[in-house]
């Protein structure tokens, strides 16, 4: 067990009023768990083309990509999309180049696995002046942080004794949900206008569990945890010019001030009784500026079988910050919590192409193919490798009369030279840095419904809500 000096600096450093030492280190540790942070759109239509989706937007998904896009629909349509996914992050050949470090990392971890919906929405059309307006309602999980996974150690205890077996269990739950309403225009038969407020809702939970075993016995050590609460308005506009051949799209979303809230825990046994006892810091909520996010992209038509799209988004990251007057998280980055912040602009590009086939009068059957770079905000402070996540994707659907479902697979990867702060109660008291490589993959699976209805009859529905019998 780390020494009874090393618990209490762990302790103070954590719970010390919620201060920067304190989520520098949790920071450090969750990093490795966040491990996707791409704002973008719901569905698998889109996700079979790669996710570039921001100049078509033609169905009941369009609000999260482009509101524009809903002043194509003619009938009302409801959504409901929903993804499942396996997750697995690998450090491997870690090892202290100052050789300073007895702390063995063999670091094969086991990713999970989660399935959840996430989007669903209702769209309602009409015509005016002979041009088409639509209002839609919509949920999004917008960025999902479950991930889970087990990783051991073998640890020398500072001044000799037996080696340990130290197993960390790291748990992270929840993610960040987007609730819109949104009005798309015809505003000409070659021009879209659209627009969406957002209210952003977030909540999750981290965990660092950890074990050791000297002997063959197997000792409780310490939990690390915090809990996160977000929350946040924005406006999302955008525009789409079409022709016969060619369509292109523009999206901006609006930057806005977070309430951002979290709380820090440690459970440990007590250097004076050895009872297991858990304190906490101060729940403080602080301001965080969210940065905008301008999107644009290109459909082209060169059949009317065969549809290519691409899609390109920018966001600064880089002016994620802190903006709490008079406290020590005054202009840091929310990344790395620095001032000279190592955080970069992003530039996403997804592309992607779908094939048109029909089997009979009343069904139809696109075919998707697609791929994508999405650089992640995460830049290594020792190593200064960013995260950049490379995939591709492939994807069908079947349409018949009223009834759309899309399904697609997409699968990713990202590998980098990273380092590793060793900084938990069980790994041998110490606080130290190892380097190795970082492997992040991804699979995911999406199936979306999309059901149109009859116009006349959802009309009725709505003028009885509104203006009774």
């Amino acid at each position: 067990m780390a020494s009874r000096p090393r618990i209490r600096t762990l302790a103070t450093l954590l719970l010390a009023g919620g201060g920067l030492g304190a989520q520098s280190v949790y920071s450090v540790i969750a990093e490795q768990s966040r491990t996707a942070f791409t704002i973008g759109g719901a569905g698998a239509r889109a996700a079979g083309t790669g996710g570039a989706f921001i100049a078509v937007a033609d169905d009941a998904t369009a609000m999260s990509f482009n509101p524009a896009g809903l002043g194509q629909l003619l009938l009302p349509e409801v959504s409901l999309a929903g993804q499942s996914y396996r997750r697995s992050l690998r450090l491997t050949g870690f090892a202290d180049p100052a050789g300073t470090d007895p702390t063995t990392r063999e670091d094969a971890s086991r990713g999970d696995s989660h399935t959840r919906p996430s989007f669903v929405s209702i769209a309602i059309p009409w015509k005016r002046h002979g041009l088409n307006t639509a209002v839609q309602f919509s949920y999004q999980r917008i960025l999902d942080f479950d991930f889970g996974a087990e990783r051991a150690y073998a640890a020398q205890p500072p001044g000799g004794g037996a080696p340990q077996t130290v197993t960390q269990a790291i748990f992270q739950a929840g993610g960040i949900d987007m609730y819109s309403a949104g009005l798309g225009l015809e505003l000409s038969p070659r021009i879209l206008a659209g627009a969406s407020v957002n209210f952003w809702r977030g909540r999750w939970d981290f965990s660092s569990a950890s074990e050791k075993a000297a002997s063959g016995a197997a000792v409780f050590d310490s939990v690390l945890a915090q809990r996160n609460q977000f929350r946040g308005w924005n406006v999302n506009a955008g525009l789409i010019w079409r022709s016969q051949y060619v369509n292109l799209g523009l999206v901006y979303r609006s930057p806005f001030t977070a309430t951002y809230t979290f709380e820090n825990y440690l459970t440990q046994p007590d250097p004076a009784t050895g009872l297991i006892t858990t304190t906490h810091g101060a729940r403080t909520p602080y301001e965080l500026r969210w940065p905008e996010t301008l999107g644009w992209g290109v459909g082209l038509h060169p059949l009317p079988t065969l549809l290519l799209t691409a899609d390109w988004s920018r966001t600064p990251w880089s002016q994620a910050t802190f903006a709490n007057q008079g406290t020590d998280y005054d202009g840091r980055n929310y990344f790395d919590l620095a001032v000279d912040t190592r955080t970069p602009t992003v530039t996403t590009f997804h592309t992607g192409a779908e094939w048109v086939t029909f089997l009979g009068e009343r069904t139809v059957l696109p075919l998707r193919v697609g791929w994508f770079r999405e650089p992640q905000p995460m830049v290594d402070t020792r190593t200064g490798a960013q995260r950049v996540v490379l995939g591709w994707t492939v994807g069908f659907g079947v349409k018949r009369g009223p009834v759309t479902v899309d399904a697609a697979y997409r699968e990713s990867r990202s590998t980098r030279f990273a380092s590793r702060l060793n900084a938990d109660a069980p790994l041998g008291g110490l606080t130290s840095y190892a380097y190795g490589f970082e492997t992040l993959q991804e699979r995911r699976l999406f199936l979306s419904l999309i059901v149109q209805l009859d116009g006349d009859q959802v009309r009725k529905a709505v003028a009885w809500l509104f203006q009774g019998p």
